[in-house]
């Protein structure tokens, strides 16, 4: 069980600081610095916080005692009724720890206590509906559809994607962490490479898991997450706009349960997640 815990540790540990980890901040051209303020104003609503208690249960399928973590990570706003994408290993430590394929020391988790943070600080019980491990997505929708009457969320439309260019000029829309009031922020970034197979992605400079990065018009290229082979997780990448879009048609179609009543279990209180 400690081992377990060990490695699950140790792989959070590492995606978070991989975030850290890129090249310098590039200094926009006079152009690109208009154009990424007004990206900034235009998309800084779409980034919400993903607030849960991840219940883990160490051992997988063999059992074991288990524990409650607290995390918070940025997420994008999809669609005007709240449906939100994020990295599923920034939140499912069984994808960080085995790229959620399973096995005897990969922990079971749950998902608890989940809710949006939004940008006017007002928070939106939600759920999490859909997951992708070898796409690393994870989606996840208010509680009640009530939630959007009459105040449609802000929103990422991925439907109007940007076209790729390697060495080309795109931005980032993220937000600092709780520590840093949350406060929304623009980078600036190229496109350093691209993969093609077995699917394609981007290689970008600068880059945030869960959040969207734009061409200078406005057009989403796609979604950043943790890019997986051979059963590890090995970097970063940009996911396509329209192979995020094609997942959450799927989780826009889950339909909702009511939630039941968890028992009371041998969980420990939960942990506060550790600032990077």
């Amino acid at each position: 069980m400690k081992s377990s815990c060990r490695i699950l540790s140790a792989a959070v540990a590492l995606l978070f600081a991989a975030e850290s980890l890129h090249a310098a901040v590039e200094i926009p051209t006079p152009a690109e610095a208009v154009a990424g303020r007004d990206l900034v104003k235009r998309y800084a609503d779409t980034i919400v916080s993903v607030e849960m208690v991840v219940l883990v249960k160490a051992g997988g399928a063999r059992g074991g005692q288990s524990r409650e973590v607290k995390r918070e990570v940025n997420g994008t706003v999809i669609s005007p009724t709240g449906l939100t994408v994020t990295s599923l290993a920034l939140i499912d430590p069984s994808a960080a720890a085995g790229g959620g394929r399973g096995g005897a020391d990969v922990p079971e988790t749950e998902f608890k206590e989940v809710k949006l943070r939004l940008a006017d600080n007002s928070e939106v019980l939600a759920r999490v509906v859909l997951k992708d491990a070898d796409l690393d997505l994870a989606f996840i929708v208010p509680e009640s559809a009530e939630a959007a009457a009459g105040r449609p969320f802000p929103y990422v439309k991925l439907d109007d994607a940007a076209e790729a260019a390697v060495l080309g000029s795109y931005a980032e829309i993220t937000r600092v962490p709780k520590t840093l009031q949350r406060v929304p922020i623009v980078q600036m970034s190229t496109i350093v490479g691209i993969i093609e197979k077995p699917r394609r992605y981007f290689l970008v400079s600068q880059q945030s898991f869960g959040c969207p990065v734009f061409d200078l018009q406005g057009r989403v290229l796609g979604i950043s997450l943790v890019y997986s082979s051979g059963g590890r997780q090995v970097g970063a990448v940009v996911l396509p706009a329209a192979d995020v879009a094609e997942m959450a048609k799927q989780a826009a179609a889950v339909k909702l349960e009511p939630l039941e009543k968890a028992p009371a279990g041998d969980a420990k209180p939960a942990e506060e997640p550790k600032t990077p």
